[in-house]
């Protein structure tokens, strides 16, 4: 079993990313709905929804979407949030990145640093066509990215602490052009301890940039943090792309 399919399919993962709440992804939306309108771009893909925080606001924005995430957990999570919404419930699928839908959309966003997971390159790249496929033509492709320079300058090595009756305790490294998070979780009623690994691929602009075009995909704007500042390499903790398939 690949890390991410064990470690985003955890309980664990949900306590450890509580403070990740709707404000920032509201946030999020609102850079997305800046330049890309649900009037002019209705049908949205959110590719590796996760527990579809995003999807719930595209969708009150006015998108028609569906969520997409490999993790059963998440997506009867997200499932569980639309059946809550009184009108234009997004629509929650499992289903691979590296495999594409045969659906076509108006605007796919991948957020979160939901990318750069696999091992190989051509994984990766792979998902870039993926996008390219299934966009209509003049769609949007929005990815929100960690910087890695921000994150080398900023990476903090080691952190403990608790939340509810779980205690964590987090190391972290760069190894072979990634950033690496080693987990352990200890459940103080019980005693029982688990680990788990976060490895995501150090991807700069410059690699993007390539990827995209590899891709047939065209970057509009760059973005580097949720307020929609300018895109800064030594500064920015964010890589926030806007791109479009060419007609």
């Amino acid at each position: 079993m690949e890390w991410f399919e064990e470690w985003f399919d955890s309980p664990l993962y949900e306590k450890l990313y509580s403070g990740r709440d709707d404000d920032e992804a509201e946030m999020m939306v609102n850079l997305i709905t800046g330049l890309v309108k649900p009037a002019t771009s209705p049908v949205l893909l959110d590719l590796a929804c996760g527990r579809g925080r995003h999807s719930l606001q595209l969708a009150e924005q006015g998108f028609r979407v569906t969520g997409l995430d490999l993790s059963e957990r998440a997506i009867r999570i997200a499932q569980e949030k639309a059946a809550r919404v009184a009108r234009n419930r997004p629509l929650f699928r499992t289903g691979d990145m590296r495999k594409p839908l045969d659906s076509r959309y108006n605007a796919i966003v991948n957020l979160f640093t939901s990318f750069g997971y696999f091992e190989h390159d051509d994984d990766n790249l792979q998902v870039l066509k993926n996008v390219h496929l299934m966009l209509l033509t003049d769609g949007w492709f929005v990815q929100d990215y960690l910087n890695p320079q921000w994150v080398r300058s900023n990476l903090r090595a080691s952190e403990n602490g608790h939340i509810d009756h779980t205690g964590f305790s987090i190391r972290r490294k760069i190894e072979d052009g990634f950033v690496k998070k080693m987990m352990t979780f200890t459940d103080h009623r019980t005693g029982s301890t688990a680990s788990f690994t976060e490895r995501v691929k150090l991807f700069d602009r410059e690699w993007f940039s390539k990827a995209y075009a590899a891709a047939g995909l065209k970057t509009c704007a760059v973005y580097g943090s949720y307020s929609g500042d300018a895109f800064d390499e030594l500064k920015s903790p964010r890589i926030i792309l806007f791109s479009r398939k060419p007609g």
